[in-house]
This record gives structure tokens, C-alpha cells and sequence, in this order.
């Protein structure tokens, strides 16, 4: 038996530079939420400032009509009804006010940052605020890398396991999500509602999303594309003696779960025998041409992802990164996109950031947005949501048994960490057809289940960074009626 290895996915990118080295449901998931809600309860709740409002009313009517019963709550009114120890707290108990009295099941926080160019991304190690036209909770989880990242499940972890609001301040010492030796919060980390949210800069980027998830919606995708599945992938660790390409691995193991899909395998093995490779050029030609999925399994940061050719780690390829986005042609052939890989959901970047705050959680820039949300803001194409991390993330690689004791023993880098919970988001998908916060919100739980949060750092930080830059409510490949 090999010796388990974890490695954190340390692929970090300075700006303009070369990457360094480095079950069943808890729930029943309904196919189709499409029915009429009685009067005075909501399917979904959308947060955003008033400023917003107006360009968002679109949307909600487009969801009313199709059955997902939305209204819309701004901040100023949360922040005038609402208590909490800071805004993010108020808003979250919001959120419980609206699961307890309204039922909901999803919410959609529609604000990110207020400018591209300047403002910090903290006012204190919980929270950013001052700056932000939705706040959002930093975990203060220290694992000796980062000290800390957004984590958009605590808006969604509404009680813990004894039906208590789950404050994530369980020592009541004034810090959010602590992990740092026997300084510990204890979080139940549970969704109990599906969250997502628009990082929306301003209403140009409200109506760019509002347009992409109605048009995405109002009809049924065509099967010539939808029923692609591109995925993309190449050596990510030196494994000396099992020699896995982790990264084609993964994608194998994903598309194991989704039959219905025609593979497009842009992989670094591929180099051999003149197929599509991970480079810019090859990936761009393929997601133009439209795919329903589209997944990324390999390194990054808030700019860029890439990977390796089989056994040469000191090469990275091109991969992709926010600049080649303008080649991405596929207009409304949108993918829902899964990408591994450090950061790429970080968006608390901005043109003036510096490498390290001053609670000294990594932030890149210059950079205006990262990697994720200008994939799907993207005019014109990009994807219509994506699912990555908002900090470093966790693999592994070797072969130790069968650590998630599923009963098959694969390779470690599909059976454990930030490996296998995406694999296991497709695995979801297949079973339940469920819309797009569902998917990633029992993916979340699914994940729990096989490998409790509060037992080690990596698996709570897997999935508190772990964000949907999307619609909660999306009806994945469109209505069909």
C-alpha cells in the first residue's frame, strides 16, 4: 500500500509571470421546482443594495413566471430591521427570518465588490463591508498557508445540529470560523438553504447576468452542444511510484457519472498522440464551440489555471487565464463550469491590491476581477456560472485504499479533498437532475457526511471555500416547458 500524501494545491501565479512550483441525499432533491407557492411563502429570496433593484425586477418577474416564487430584500432594509454583531451577521439573520417564515430554499446575493481599482477587501479579519454592496464573512481558519478567505457558507449554515442559530463564534470571543491550534469554533457547516451569488461591480454587470440566466432559461438548450462535456486536465503532482496524471484522473472519474454526454478531453497525455492539449488555444477553440458542462481540474489562482505535461513539473502549460477570455466565442451556448485549482474564486481582488492584506490572507493584484466571475459575467459568452474556490485548496495524490470507503478503490486524488467533492458534484447532478444550487448544496452535505468538518482543517476549508458564482435557483440546460 502507497503512504497517503495530502498536498495543498500551492500553484499561487504572480501577476503576468509564469505559475511557480509549488452517497444518497440527505434530503429528496425534486427534478423539477416548478410548482405555485401559496400566498406569503418564497422559493427564493435575492439580497442586493437598492441601487440594484430596479435592473433585478426583470429577473424576478422571469422567475415568478416560471414558478420559482422570488422577492427581492435590500441591504439598507436589512440593515434598519435587522440585529447582528456586524452586517453580515444581520444579513444572515435575515436569511434565517426568511427560511423560518417564507420557506425559502434559495438565495442569491447579488453584489461583490464596489470597484475594480481600489478599496479594501477587509475592514477586519471577519468581515468586508465598507466596500462591498453585499458583505462577506471571512473564515479565520489558520492553517499555516492563509489565515483566512471568504466563505459564503456561512450565509447558508442557518442552525447547527441542535437547531440553534449557528453564530460561527461558538467560543464567543468575537471571531468568526476560528481554527488556530485549540482555538476552535465549532460549525455544523451544513447548508440549510442554497446560496449563490452575482459579484456584480455595478448594474452594467447586473443586467449582463440578469440577460445571460433568462435567456439561459427560457428555452430548452439544444443537445448539439448541451450534451458536450469538455473537460480539461494534466499532471498536477510528482507521485513518484504511482505516476498518476491526477488532473486526467479526475475527468475520467467525472465523466464516469454523466453518460449522457459526448466527452471533449482536452488532456496533457494527448501531447502523444496530436489530440487537444491545455493550452489556450485548444481550450478556447473547444468551449466556443458550446458545451453543458465544463470542468477544470488542475492549479491556479485569481488570474489564471493551468497544469502540467505528464512528469515534467517544471513546465506549466498556458492554460487560461482572464486575458484569453475574450477567444471564448460560444455566445449562448453556456456551460455550467467546475474548476479546481487555488483562488479562482477570489473575488475580493482589485487593480490597487497588494500580494498581502494586513491580517495576511493572500490577495493578488493588479487585478480587477478574478479568474471565475469574469468567466461568467463574460458578454458574449464564458460560462453561465462556476464553482471553484475562494482560497487555496486541497488534493491528494498516491493510493492509501479506499478512503472514502465507497466500496471502489480508486486513485486518492478522486476519493478525498477538493478531488473528490468535485467529482462528486457530477455524481449528484446524474442522480438528481436537481437545479444548480441543489447540485452544490447537497454536494456540500454529501461531502460532510463522508468527512466531518470539524475533524481536520482541510476538510472544513474544503468546503468553506468552495463558492457558486451563479444562480442558486438555475434550471440546469434551460425549461422545458
Amino acid at each position: 500500500m502507497k503512504t497517503k500524501i495530502i498536498g495543498i494545491f500551492v500553484c499561487m501565479l504572480m501577476i503576468a509571470t509564469a505559475i511557480p512550483a509549488a452517497g444518497t441525499l440527505n434530503k429528496t432533491i425534486t427534478e423539477k421546482n416548478v410548482q405555485t407557492q401559496s400566498k406569503g411563502t418564497y422559493d427564493m429570496v435575492i439580497i442586493a443594495p437598492k441601487i440594484f433593484s430596479g435592473t433585478l425586477q426583470k429577473l424576478i418577474d422571469f422567475k415568478n413566471s416560471h414558478g420559482i416564487n422570488t422577492t427581492l430584500k435590500t441591504t439598507e432594509d436589512i440593515y434598519k430591521e435587522y440585529n447582528g454583531t456586524d452586517k453580515p451577521e444581520q444579513i444572515k439573520y435575515f436569511i434565517k427570518y426568511a427560511l423560518d417564515t417564507w420557506h425559502i430554499k434559495y438565495v442569491l446575493l447579488v453584489g461583490g465588490m464596489k470597484s475594480y481599482i481600489f478599496g479594501a477587501a477587509q475592514d477586519d479579519a471577519n468581515q468586508g463591508s465598507k466596500n462591498w454592496w453585499v458583505p462577506v464573512r471571512y473564515s479565520n481558519l489558520n492553517d499555516g498557508y492563509e489565515t483566512g478567505y471568504i466563505t459564503d457558507l456561512y450565509y447558508a449554515d442557518i442552525y447547527d445540529s441542535h437547531g440553534n442559530f449557528s453564530s460561527w463564534d461558538s467560543n464567543h470571543n468575537g471571531i468568526f470560523g476560528e481554527w488556530k491550534g485549540v482555538q476552535k469554533d465549532i460549525i455544523d457547516l451544513y447548508p440549510d438553504v442554497y446560496i449563490g451569488r452575482l459579484a456584480c461591480a455595478n448594474k452594467f454587470e447586473v443586467k449582463i447576468m440578469v440577460d445571460k440566466i433568462i435567456n439561459y432559461e427560457s428555452t430548452p438548450a439544444d443537445p448539439s452542444w448541451y450534451n458536450k462535456m469538455v473537460v480539461v486536465g494534466g499532471d498536477m503532482w510528482d507521485d513518484t511510484g504511482t505516476n498518476y496524471v491526477e488532473g486526467e484522473v479526475m475527468c475520467n472519474k467525472s465523466l464516469s457519472y454523466m453518460p449522457g454526454f459526448t466527452p471533449v478531453k482536452i488532456y496533457a497525455s494527448n501531447r502523444e498522440s496530436g489530440g487537444l492539449v491545455p493550452t489556450t488555444e485548444d481550450i478556447t477553440s473547444a468551449v466556443t464551440q458550446g458545451c453543458g458542462f465544463l470542468y477544470f481540474a488542475g492549479m491556479g489562482n485569481p488570474k489564471q489555471w493551468s497544469t502540467h505535461w505528464p512528469g515534467d513539473f517544471t513546465t506549466w502549460l498556458s492554460g487560461i487565464d482572464c486575458a484569453n477570455f475574450s477567444k471564448l466565442k460560444n455566445k449562448e451556448k453556456l456551460p455550467i463550469c467546475i474548476a479546481g485549482g487555488n483562488s479562482l474564486s477570489q473575488f475580493n481582488v482589485t487593480i490597487q491590491g497588494t500580494l498581502h492584506d494586513p491580517v495576511g490572507m493572500h490577495t493578488y493584484g493588479p487585478l480587477a476581477q478574478c479568474w471565475s466571475w469574469r468567466l461568467t459575467k463574460k458578454i458574449g459568452g464564458g460560462s453561465i456560472a462556476t464553482i471553484a474556490d475562494t482560497g487555496a485548496s486541497y488534493g491528494m495524490m498516491g493510493e492509501s485504499g479506499d478512503i472514502n470507503h465507497d466500496g471502489v478503490n480508486d486513485p486518492d486524488c478522486v476519493e478525498g479533498l477538493g478531488g473528490y467533492r468535485q467529482v462528486l458534484f457530477f455524481k449528484i447532478y446524474n442522480e438528481s437532475k436537481a437545479p444548480l444550487g441543489e447540485v452544490f448544496g447537497e454536494t456540500i452535505k454529501q461531502y460532510l457526511d463522508t468527512f466531518p468538518g470539524m475533524h481536520t482543517q482541510a476538510d472544513c476549508k474544503v468546503v468553506e471555500t468552495w463558492a457558486l458564482l451563479g444562480d442558486p435557483s438555475l434550471q440546469i440546460g434551460g425549461y422545458t416547458e
